[in-house]
């Protein structure tokens, strides 16, 4: 069985001796570290004296002065070195109690403080019917309030852990909340914590979403209970069925599933979070991807033409010279980006047109020299902005229902 041990502020007064001695019995620690003042040195005198004539044995105890029972910030920092005195006795927090029941009111915030900031497994508060002189509880009618530090704390976790969520910060929603349930034990988290370890699955689905990783996403959502989504939010089963959707499409061996509207929504939407992000490049990277699958995408669904192994027979003549240049060493012609569109405006088609529009080269072009392609100049704000403006357009002229797609592929945001 792991050794407990007790740290507890000591005040001065008739009393609280015996509130003491009996806190230590209930609480049964093999160490405790009495937090004291210079004042209230004398009150250890009288615990002893208590226990002996009551027959209560008392633990191994040492003392830790608290400089000025009115600071809270030196009573805090007492508490923090009594607690780290008793994992030198190999006592880990989750086997700590803390009771702040006497001294002074900074003292016991100090205390109170400690405990929750160091994970220790609970606090203390003796209370009873009180003397009406005094205002102490009466020896003989004490009752001890315990409450665990760690739920409190948890509900600041939660907290940091959902701002994380909302900023799509996953990995470190993750990484915050693991770090605050680290000292549990795995197979009893879901019991203590259940809202942290049902956001801990949320940041894994979400995060795999978020990476293009649909078939691991798809996997974390089928890990969450449908009741988890009912009382989080009904987004999530949105989500999930949006995942769903996308990670069969690519599954299939049917270009025409893979090359869906869903995809190119997606891929917009993950475009957007990172320009509210103000993550520029990776902005202008999702947005040149884009503009490529568009132009993919119409060739294949209006044209039956796959850009990785073009049909020449379906291309207009003035175009298949340029394409006997592009032929691999496996004798299949390829199309890149510019070539893609050039075909689509020999076969007449509108993009064709839509993709020589100086507002679409002006922002390609800047793309292009910029750092992130094959020039020097930075990636602004504006750079991604305009690419954006640009695309657009072209988007909503495939996918005409954009605005109800992007309404699925938009994450969950959690109220704060």
């Amino acid at each position: 069985m792991p050794k407990k041990g007790m740290v507890i502020t000591v005040g001065v007064g008739r009393g609280i001796e015996s509130a003491i001695t009996l806190s230590i019995k209930n609480a049964n620690p093999d160490f405790v570290v009495f937090l004291v003042t210079d004042k209230s040195r004398q009150t250890l005198e009288q615990v002893r004296q208590y226990a002996q004539e009551n027959s209560i044995p008392l633990p191994t105890y040492e003392e830790q002065l608290v400089e000025d029972e009115n600071d809270v910030q030196k009573a805090y920092e007492a508490a923090v070195k009594a607690i780290q005195r008793l994992r030198q006795e190999g006592i880990e927090p989750a086997n700590i109690t803390v009771d702040y029941t006497t001294g002074s009111k900074p003292m016991s915030a100090g205390a109170l403080y400690a405990a929750i900031m160091e994970g220790c497994a609970s606090v203390v508060y003796v209370t009873g019917q009180r003397d009406e002189e005094t205002g102490r509880v009466i020896s003989g009618t004490e009752q001890f309030l315990s409450a665990s530090p760690n739920r409190l704390f948890a509900r600041r976790v939660r907290a940091e852990a959902v701002r994380l969520f909302n900023a799509c910060q996953f990995a470190a929603a993750e990484k915050v909340i693991d770090n605050f349930l680290r000292p549990f034990p795995p197979d009893r988290v879901s019991q203590l914590f259940p809202d942290l370890d049902e956001l801990r699955r949320l940041c894994r689905a979400y995060s795999a979403w978020d990476a293009f990783d649909h078939v691991e996403a798809k996997e974390a959502f089928d890990a969450i209970d449908k009741t988890v989504m009912e009382r989080w939010s009904q987004k999530i089963a949105e989500n999930k069925g949006w995942v769903n959707q996308i990670t069969r499409a690519l599954q299939s061996d049917d270009l025409s599933q893979r090359l869906c509207p869903q995809l190119l929504v997606d891929l917009w939407a993950n475009a957007l979070r990172r320009l509210q992000e103000s993550r520029f490049i990776d902005a202008v990277a999702r947005l040149y991807r884009l503009t490529e699958l568009i132009a993919q995408f119409r060739l294949w669904r209006c044209y039956k033409i796959d850009t990785s192994d073009v049909d020449v027979s379906k291309v207009p003549e003035e175009m298949r010279v340029e394409l006997e240049a592009k032929r691999d060493e496996k004798g299949k012609f390829k199309v890149a980006m510019d070539a893609a569109y050039r075909l689509l405006k020999a076969l007449g088609d509108e993009l064709g047109h839509e993709y020589e529009k100086p507002a679409l080269r002006d922002a390609l072009r800047h793309r292009n020299e910029s750092i992130a392609a094959h020039g020097l100049n930075p990636v602004t704000d504006q750079t991604a902005k305009r690419l954006k403006e640009a695309i657009e357009p072209l988007l909503r002229k495939v996918v005409p229902e954009l605005d109800r797609l992007l309404a699925r592929a938009t994450f969950l945001q959690f109220p704060t």
